[in-house]
Order: C-alpha cells, then sequence, then structure tokens
C-alpha cells in the first residue's frame, strides 16, 4: 500500500512545498514555536470544541488537481475569541482514499469524541488550518485521579503556564507518574481561556 509522506512542515520552506503541490503560497517559511501573544494574533478565532466527525474527501480546487482533503467537523462549546462560522468544519490536506494516502509529517491527528482548544488560522486557505501547525492545538484532558480537567500541548504533555507556548515541540518523554504530577498543577480549560482573551484586549488595544 503506497503511502506519501510531505517533508516535515518544522523543516520546509511552505512556499516551496505550496508550490510542488501546486496550491499557492501560504504565508510564513517554517513553523516555528510562536509567543503567546503571537499565538492569539495569528488565529482567526479561538474556540473550545470536541471533534464530532472526521471524514477524507476527494476536492479539486480551482486550477488545482484532485487531492484528498481530510474535513475535520467540530462540535463548538465555547468561542474564546472571534467569530467561527456555523457549522465549523476544519479543512485538512491529506487523507487516504482507497490504497495511497497523503500526510503531513508531524501534524496532530484528530479522532471523535477528543476535546481540545483549537487555534483557527486560515481554514479552507492553508494546508492545515491551526496557526503554526502543531502550536495550535491544545486537548483539554482529565486527571484521572481527581476528574480535574487541564490542558495539555498537542504531544501531551501539560501546560502549566503559557509560556510553555513558544517552547520547543518534543515527543512527550514524561513517565505516566510524571504526567500525573504535572497535571495537577496545569492550567485548566478556564484558566487558559482567561488568559487568551486578555491577551488578545492587549493586541486590540494595541491597534488602536
Amino acid at each position: 500500500m503506497p503511502t506519501f509522506h510531505l517533508p516535515t512542515l518544522r523543516w520546509v520552506p511552505l512556499c516551496l512545498l505550496c508550490l510542488g503541490l501546486g496550491l499557492g503560497s501560504v504565508q510564513g517559511t517554517t513553523v516555528t514555536p510562536p509567543e503567546f501573544t503571537q499565538l492569539v494574533n495569528e488565529a482567526d478565532y479561538v474556540v473550545r470544541a470536541v471533534v464530532k466527525s472526521v471524514n477524507v474527501a476527494a476536492k479539486a480546487k480551482p486550477g488545482r488537481r484532485t487531492l484528498p482533503y481530510t474535513l475535520v467537523e467540530l462540535e463548538v462549546k465555547q468561542v474564546i475569541v472571534g467569530t467561527p462560522p456555523t457549522p465549523l468544519v476544519l479543512e485538512i490536506l491529506g487523507g487516504k482514499i482507497g490504497d495511497q494516502e497523503l500526510a503531513i509529517s508531524g501534524a496532530p491527528q484528530f479522532a471523535v469524541g477528543e476535546e481540545s482548544i483549537f487555534f483557527v488560522q486560515g481554514n479552507q486557505t492553508q494546508i492545515f488550518p491551526l496557526a503554526r501547525m502543531m502550536h495550535g492545538l491544545y486537548p483539554i484532558l482529565k486527571d484521572q485521579a481527581t476528574g480535574r480537567e487541564y490542558v495539555a500541548r498537542s504531544n501531551g504533555e501539560p501546560m502549566a503556564n503559557v509560556n510553555q507556548v513558544s517552547e520547543p515541540m518534543h515527543e512527550a518523554g514524561t513517565t505516566a507518574h510524571e504526567t500525573a504530577a504535572l497535571a495537577r498543577s496545569a492550567l485548566t480549560p478556564g484558566d487558559f481561556a482567561i488568559q487568551i482573551r486578555a491577551a488578545a484586549k492587549v493586541l486590540r488595544s494595541g491597534e488602536k
């Protein structure tokens, strides 16, 4: 079964990648960890949502060849910043159709029922519609011992404060015991939402 992987976007200039696929230009050249305020500023809107469905469809956009796209429908639980469309369906380049698959190396995967905070940017215009790709997704997990909800980075690392947004993304190397200890002091979804709104308010004030 042939599988075609695009180069990891963290290292490959997006403009070159898009030219090779006939996708046009994308802002930025590499996926680098943003500062927290940068992440908030770059997002078109930020939502807390649950993945409702994940489907793959072949699409041919104007002037482009037919390619597989993964359509991730979100059930929005909370609008944190901005005005998302209804329904909200993320359109991601790649997916499996028949015996062929197109995948973006390093991109987060989505499963029905997962709840996260999404920093959406360029939906239907970018190859991956989250700001800074893996840096724009924050899963909401639950401490098994206490039932307390907390926010993690897309690699599963509990997030103690928003400064972790700017740290490089590595595969989580902590043990289950260490993760549980970190989860107890990690940000709750409510705390994270408050800081997102505060950063957005400061940014709007600076534009005046």
